[in-house]
């Protein structure tokens, strides 16, 4: 056997070169703030040179026990003959072998020790990153604050201006050999503001700390990721964007039907993924409850109705299919159904309805279960949308319906009566960012990504002043089958338990106008002038209060994620 057969190819050379290219990702990957594009490339770096490293440290192995083999091997059939009368080529062969075998344990143990050194290596991206080396580990934390200031200028006597922290999360999540995902954020901001309507807290109040997210998920297959926990069940497009990646301070009244009922958040089990690239959909079956909730047992028929919500929604982007550079044709739509309690122990009530600027609570339903002699009932809650995202370039036209329809039966004594009563909610908004950005450039997965600028805000020399993004939205809500109690149960299918305000509303309309500006992919401010627009004028319950047909409010925020 000669020696070439057991000699290494350029083994430790390719080693060094790989090390020099993992420091070289390491340090690479410490200033790519500089665009997605590049941290994704630093990213693939690192992973192939990580894995090709391995790969170097398995063939040294094998190379290892190879040369072993060959120096225990026999010289001949028969037993070795005395040293002295081995040929001076075998001698020297073995003794070749001999060094070549010191060499590769020595090159061997100061890969694996280089890698061992390695260590926990770690990258600023989307969250603090750190994982092993051999990709059997991922740990990455995240967080986000977000500080806001609401200054009213009209809407009556009615409202407060106020300094307001909006959120303020932590979050972790841990990948096991590439396959197992846990995920878990906590809520710390609290909110405990009251409606100037009512005088009653506007929102579900939330105490110091609640979670959020809280869910493990199996991700092997990227068309087919299993969710099992506490996660957003996927309806709309703005629904299932993140806060970070909002594109106004607040999203469109279409998103009381899901805050109204806290169902923004829920409990059960979720697949989603990407069959082909241009198509993303999201099943899930979850209680209905809402968040930080399991089913309720307060009653029998609580434990009955037990009926779980099914959320479906499936998008497609037609410009990715046909290949249309620069452009987004995105259409899609959800729909979510399942049946609830309304028990007199639990009695269940349509959603609520805040303006944007998280002023006035306009709309407040009355529970579908709460009249003298009407039996306990459940109530079959069905919700359609619509979604649409069109982009070319630096331009961006989104636009979604939505459907709530609430059906149920109400029972007085020797009457029996079905009432179907829907609530309808839209919104279409423009987008233009002004620094020359692309949009198709923040786009994957069935959603619109953080928009990372081309150049980031710097105060040094040659430094950029990030993206800026102006916005308008209108937005409308339409709530008729819900009449204000005074006039009673009027018209056919109309149920007519309406608002708890002497003077209320049941359609509104907001107009929202705003400018952004993005330092850099963790940071940035928006500026927005919110107009809501009330059918019929509001006014608080309060004795003496005046009624305002609309409110007007100027917001800031300022927010920093990581």
């Amino acid at each position: 056997m000669s020696l070439a057969t057991h000699r290494p190819p350029q083994s430790l050379r390719a080693a060094c070169t790989l090390l020099v290219l993992l420091g070289a990702a390491d340090v690479d990957a410490q200033t790519a703030d500089n665009g997605d594009a590049r941290i994704r490339e630093l990213e693939r770096r690192l992973d192939e040179s990580t894995r090709r490293m391995q790969d170097e440290l398995d063939l040294l192995r094998r190379e290892l026990k190879a040369a072993r083999e060959s120096i225990a091997a026999p010289v001949g059939p028969t037993a070795a003959p005395p040293v002295d009368a081995v040929p001076a080529a075998r001698a020297t062969e073995t003794a070749d072998l001999r060094h070549q075998l010191t060499e590769t344990r020595e090159q061997l143990g100061a890969l694996q020790s280089r890698m061992d050194q390695q260590g926990m290596q770690h990258r600023f991206a989307d969250g603090v990153t750190f994982e092993d080396p051999r990709g059997n580990w991922t740990v990455k934390l995240s967080g986000r604050a977000q500080l806001d200031y609401r200054h009213f200028v009209s809407g009556g006597d009615l409202l407060a201006n106020t300094f307001a922290i909006r959120r303020a999360r932590l979050g972790a999540s841990v990948t096991l050999f590439k396959d197992f995902a846990v995920t878990v954020e906590g809520e710390f901001a609290g909110d405990s503001s009251t409606s100037a309507t009512t005088g009653t807290p506007a929102s579900v109040t939330s105490p110091s700390s609640t979670m959020t997210l809280g869910f493990l998920e199996y991700q092997r297959w990227p068309h087919a990721k299993f969710r099992l926990g506490q996660f957003k069940p996927q309806f709309g497009l703005e629904q299932t964007l993140l806060d970070l990646q909002s594109d106004f301070m607040e999203r469109a009244l279409t998103q009381n039907i899901l805050d109204g009922n806290n169902i923004n958040y829920d409990r059960g089990i979720m697949v989603h993924g990407a069959p082909f690239a241009p198509m993303y959909y999201a099943l899930s079956v979850t209680n209905g409850n809402g968040q930080n909730r399991d089913e309720r047992q307060a009653s029998v028929q609580d434990a009955r109705t037990d009926g779980k919500d099914v959320t479906a929604r499936v998008v497609f982007d037609f410009a990715q299919a046909f290949g249309v550079p620069d452009t987004v044709l995105h259409l899609g739509g959800s729909f979510k159904r399942g049946t609830l309690t309304n028990s007199t122990a639990t009695p269940f009530a349509p959603p609520a309805f805040r303006t944007e600027a998280r002023g006035l609570t306009f709309f407040t339903p009355e529970s579908l279960n709460g009249g003298a002699g009407v039996a306990a009932q459940s109530v079959r809650r069905e919700l359609i949308a619509a979604e649409a995202s069109a982009s070319w370039k630096s331009l961006r036209l989104t636009g979604e319906w939505w459907l709530a329809d609430y059906r149920w039966t109400q029972t007085a004594p020797g009457v029996a009566t079905l009432r179907d009563t829907q609530i309808q909610a839209s919104y279409v908004s423009l987008l233009w960012l002004a620094t020359g950005e692309t949009w198709s450039d923040f786009y994957r997965g069935g959603y619109w990504q953080k928009v990372r600028p081309d150049n980031r805000f710097s105060m040094e020399s040659g430094g950029g002043w990030g993206a800026v993004e102006l916005g308008l939205r209108y937005s409308r809500m339409d709530a008729s089958d819900f009449v204000p109690s005074t006039l009673g149960t009027t018209g056919s299918g109309r149920f007519g338990a309406g608002t708890p305000l002497s003077v209320g509303t049941n359609r509104a309309n907001a107009f929202t106008a705003q400018l952004k500006w993005i330092h850099n992919p963790f940071s940035r401010m928006l500026l927005d002038y919110v107009r809501t627009n009330f059918d019929t004028p509001v006014s608080s319950a309060n004795p003496g209060a005046v009624t305002a047909d609309h409110e007007t409010a100027i917001t800031a925020r300022y927010q920093v994620d990581f």
